[in-house]
């Protein structure tokens, strides 16, 4: 795991964020939130899942939302890219050190 996320750092393919949340569980606002970002096929590491992310990113075909406890190496491969919240890097560090 350690070693694929150092990879995706290196093409370019992950990025982190101080924290993603929506104000309401809506599709919408979270569809539009990651066009504004230019994302499209994304994978989002975030140390709470809350139910408004969790509900608003359900239908969202090409995104996935998890804790670090439930990142997988195949999930990280396959989206174009990752995002992940300070909170939960410190997390992947204490699990994968």
């Amino acid at each position: 795991m350690a070693t694929i996320l150092s990879q995706l750092a290196r093409d370019g393919r992950l990025a982190v964020v101080d924290s993603l949340t929506v104000e309401a569980p809506k599709t919408k606002l979270l569809a539009s939130k990651f066009k504004a970002m230019g994302l499209q096929s994304v994978l989002v590491i975030s140390d709470v899942v809350d139910d408004n992310l969790a509900l608003a990113s359900r239908n969202l075909p090409n995104v996935l939302v998890v804790e670090p406890r439930y990142a997988d190496p195949l999930s990280l491969v396959f989206y174009k890219k990752v995002l992940v919240t300070k909170a939960a890097i410190e997390q992947l560090k204490e699990m994968y050190a």
